[in-house]
């Protein structure tokens, strides 16, 4: 599914992905923000098409232009009992190790909530020792 957003113009390329981080303070009174702030907090996306359309903005030098998207799904982990479904009530991996090369791949900061799991990539190296699988998941 393609949507239309505005991104800065010094981004606005073709396969460019971007993680959405929600509405920025700067952009709270401005007309333009329900186009800018028409995504998912902490869900990823690439550009598919850049249009001609430029506007004025506050926050990026040079000003933003209109894009179309399409949403990515999410990667992560999930204990390896429950990706024999075709859904997942989603729960980040409870651990704190920061310096885990698999960290941001348990911890997407995405909404706990159920998805469709799209694909069951392969296991996961967990140094706690835990179970898991590596999904891509979507809403």
């Amino acid at each position: 599914m393609t949507f239309v957003t505005l991104i800065g113009k010094k981004m606005a390329r073709e396969g460019t992905e971007f993680i959405y981080m929600g509405v920025a303070q700067q952009c709270r009174n401005c007309k333009l923000k329900m186009v800018c702030s028409n995504l998912r907090t902490g869900r990823r996306y690439r550009v598919t098409t850049v249009r001609e359309k430029e506007h004025a903005c506050e926050l990026y030098e040079g000003g933003v232009v209109a894009v179309e998207i399409e949403k990515l799904p999410i990667e992560t982990t999930i204990r390896k009992d429950s990706a024999s479904g075709t859904s997942v009530t989603y729960a980040e991996v409870d651990c704190d190790r920061v310096g885990c090369e698999n960290y941001g791949l348990c911890h997407p900061g995405v909404e706990e909530k159920k998805y469709r799991i799209l694909d069951v990539v392969g296991e996961v190296d967990c140094p706690l020792g835990y179970a898991l699988k590596r999904v891509r998941l979507d809403d």
